[in-house]
């Protein structure tokens, strides 16, 4: 009951931040059921704000103008640098580990509105990290 438990947990936090979940699967020595509700977790989390994330960036900016309106600090030029060098693949590779789903995915939309490209780019950086954490951790027995 738990296992269950904590999977479930994994699961909701997976949808924010998937390299959160990862590595508390890893250190609690949670095992498969959880690794594979982080990783269903990821991909929902993509495609729910993937689809969503124009609506949810307008209300917030609406509702929190001050907060959330159009200001330049350092993580701002960051994000801007990277997108600069390195385009929509550099945004899908620090998405699930340094930046949060949510936040990449916005960023990836306001770098292009096809959908399906930042859909299939953010899923292959999810399944590229999920593989270089998660093969280690069951062949290897590596925490």
């Amino acid at each position: 009951m738990e296992k269950i438990i904590s999977a479930i947990v994994i699961f909701f936090s997976s949808i924010i931040k998937f390299g959160m979940g990862t590595i508390a699967i890893i250190s609690a020595d949670l095992g498969l059921g959880a690794s594979l509700a982080n990783i269903i977790g990821g991909i929902i989390g993509i495609v729910l704000f993937t689809y969503l994330g124009n609506f949810i960036q307008d209300y917030v900016v609406k509702k929190f103008p001050r907060t959330f309106g159009r200001r330049f600090t350092r993580s701002n030029r960051f994000l801007v640098r990277v997108k600069q060098r390195f385009g929509l693949g550099g945004i899908a590779a620090l998405t699930p580990v340094v930046l949060s789903i949510p936040v990449g995915v916005m960023f990836a939309l306001a770098l292009t509105h096809d959908k399906k490209k930042i859909l299939f780019t953010m899923l292959m950086s999810l399944f590229f990290w999920a593989t270089l954490f998660f093969v280690p951790y069951f062949l290897f027995n590596i925490n």
